[in-house]
């Protein structure tokens, strides 16, 4: 705290010889040469209580990583995944508005495969459920299955239309 108050203390004491020394000399004459010794003096004034102050233990860092790359790479695909399910999950939200369907997308199980090809596990919706899988059935694919928000994947539910 002390070293705030006098950081405070010489910032406003420099601030006011300074502007002092700005009135008595010339203006035009040596306005550059005088800004140039006004930044150079407020950061020193501003700087020197702070260089007193004890400096702060920085943490050590170990040269060996505790994280392996692999499980780097499977962090980086879980992320990439999830932002494509999010994304996915929007477009269609977009498209059952667009129709005015009462239905929502609130999930998506996705898979990014090597070569970038993206594989829809399963879809998970809310509202309208027939309809809804009449539309995601021909946006998606019959192949992909369907879920209603709250209900395990049975028979029926696959079979819908």
């Amino acid at each position: 705290m002390d070293a705030l108050q006098t950081t405070v203390i010489c910032a406003c004491t420099g601030a006011l010889g300074l502007s002092l020394a700005e009135g008595i000399l010339p203006a035009e004459r040596f306005r550059k040469q005088l800004r140039l010794l006004t930044a150079i003096l407020m950061m020193t004034v501003i700087l020197r209580p702070l260089m007193q102050l004890p400096a702060a233990k920085l943490p050590e860092f170990s040269t060996q990583s505790s994280v392996s790359t692999g499980e780097l790479t499977e962090d980086l695909q879980k992320i990439k995944e999830h932002a494509v399910a999010d994304s996915i999950c929007d477009s269609l939200n977009n498209a059952f508005r667009e129709k005015c369907i009462p239905c929502k997308v609130t999930g998506c199980d996705v898979h990014i495969e090597r070569d970038g090809s993206i594989i829809i596990n399963e879809v998970t919706v809310t509202g309208n459920y027939q309809t809804g899988c009449v539309y995601l059935r021909e946006w998606l694919g019959a192949e992909i299955p369907v879920r209603e928000e709250g209900i395990h994947i049975d028979s029926a539910h696959q079979d819908a239309p």
